[in-house]
């Protein structure tokens, strides 16, 4: 089907911008649109947490947001190159904040990332879990914590020792399948955000993370799409959260 650009990037749409899509290693950073000119092909957006400045380097640029219909959901496209850095940008309730206006090629397409923004969790924006490992469960906050998580995967950090006792989830090795069961949480929220199950796999190990932990990089390898969904909007609005906070502080 034809996307049209004027009824999907709207003012105050949440959009992601994606560095690289096409490669091993695309990078995604989450916005929101605060203005548009179709005639132009301009849309400004906030800056990112990361900024995107003149020194940014990559091979292409896409500007991204997810539609609905009859359904299903996508995740559509625009080719675009960033045009001007707003320092100043003046927003409608007359505060500042930086900005970045981004030039963009018809048509839109449908999309996918392979890879995402890693989110670092937060005090507000949190996930409690448990996983499986040998045939004992083990919790987050007593016997690993999660330290970050993506669309793709999560970082967990575990302590090598309980007192004297070694922690055998520092037995775990590459490749083993680690079911995982979460709650996401959003502390501003009276009920948790989601919960539900996926599959995952060990992809990386880091034993010298410290001296008292190792990091442990898990890939996720199932989860039903309404879970994904959860997940994603999850992260997304973690990061338009920090977004906002930056704005005020600034």
């Amino acid at each position: 089907m034809g996307f049209e650009i004027d009824k999907i990037f709207l003012p105050s749409v949440g959009v992601n911008l994606v560095f690289d899509m096409d490669s091993l290693t695309p990078v995604s950073r989450s916005s929101i649109i605060y203005d548009t000119s179709y005639g132009d092909k301009t849309i400004t957006i906030a800056q990112p947490i990361v900024p995107v400045t003149s020194e940014t380097r990559f091979d292409q640029l896409h500007l991204t947001t997810i539609v609905h219909f009859k359904q299903r959901r996508a995740r559509v496209g625009l080719a675009c190159k960033p045009v001007k850095f707003i320092d100043q940008y003046q927003l409608a309730n007359n505060s500042v904040t930086k900005a970045l206006v981004i030039q963009y090629k018809e048509p839109p397409i449908e999309t996918n990332i392979r890879a995402a923004f890693r989110l670092p969790l937060s005090q507000r924006h949190n996930i409690k879990a448990k996983l499986l490992f040998n045939g004992v469960e083990y919790f987050t906050a007593r016997d690993f914590k999660i330290k970050d998580i993506s669309f793709a995967g999560m970082g967990l950090v575990v302590p090598k020792k309980f007192g004297k006792k070694t922690n055998p989830l520092t037995e775990v090795k590459l490749t083993t399948p680690v079911p995982v069961g979460m709650i996401l949480v959003d502390k501003n929220e009276k009920d948790p955000v989601g919960t539900f199950p996926v599959k995952t796999k060990v992809v990386r190990l880091n034993p010298n993370y410290s001296e008292s932990h190792m990091l442990v990089g898990l890939r996720i390898t199932a989860i039903m799409p309404e879970s994904e969904d959860l997940l994603n909007r999850f992260i997304h609005k973690a990061q338009i959260d920090e977004l906002k906070r930056i704005s005020k502080r600034g």
